[in-house]
């Protein structure tokens, strides 16, 4: 199976970070998208044109990052990240709709703004004032209280998270929103996250992603 994106996208880390979780990254090997940036052949694999999307082995796509996540957890063997208890599983269901919805729609201007997009600045005074925090607090109400995302293992949840959080580190404090501030849950949680290993890999491979993609060049 093929994984079509790069890891500068949270979506497509997300998939990369679970399947280390789960002891088998090379459960897919990870492709630049066939025909090339939304080409014809990227638009027949995906609608919209957007990454990631899983080729799987008869030629078939598979869309959205946590449907892949989802797919994967399922048959790539390994170990799972989908609690048995039911509550707990719609508990983690829940923190990755929350990042999906709420925290994705509360930073738009400001990812807008980051990548040479535009905002007004009612926008991102909104972003930065009201949504975000509120995104943050939300998250700070669900997130569980043993240094993981639900329960005392990995689950995609935290996979989602890392993702995530990883352009939070990168991007927020250039527009005044400096670390998880009333939120001490979060912050725990992401001081054990960013001191793993796993986490490490991860941003090592987005960083040298944005690089290739992003940095502007002397």
């Amino acid at each position: 199976m093929k994984l079509c994106g790069h890891s500068v996208s949270p979506y497509v880390e997300r998939v990369l970070i679970a399947l280390e979780m789960k002891g088998k990254p090379d459960a897919v090997t990870l492709s630049d998208v066939p025909g090339g940036f939304k080409s014809d052949e990227h638009f027949n694999h995906h609608p919209l044109g957007k990454i990631p999307f899983l080729l799987l082995e008869d030629g078939t796509s598979l869309t959205e990052s946590q449907v892949i996540v989802e797919y994967l957890d399922a048959v790539a063997g390994g170990t799972s990240l989908t609690l048995a208890d039911p509550l707990a599983a719609a508990r983690t269901s829940r923190i990755v709709r929350v990042l999906d919805v709420y925290y994705t729609n509360a930073i738009g201007p400001v990812g807008r703004v980051a990548f040479g997009g535009s905002a007004t600045d009612e926008e991102l005074a909104a972003a930065k004032d009201t949504n975000i925090p509120a995104a943050l607090g939300y998250l700070e109400t669900i997130l569980g209280d043993h240094g993981f995302a639900v329960g005392s293992s990995y689950t995609h949840a935290d996979a989602a998270l890392m993702s995530q959080f990883y352009w939070f580190d990168r991007l927020m404090p250039q527009f005044g929103v400096n670390g998880f501030e009333g939120c001490p849950k979060l912050e725990a949680y992401w001081e054990k996250t960013t001191a793993s290993d796993l986490y490490q890999a991860s941003k090592a491979r987005a960083d040298a992603s944005f690089n290739k993609f992003f940095a502007k060049k002397d």
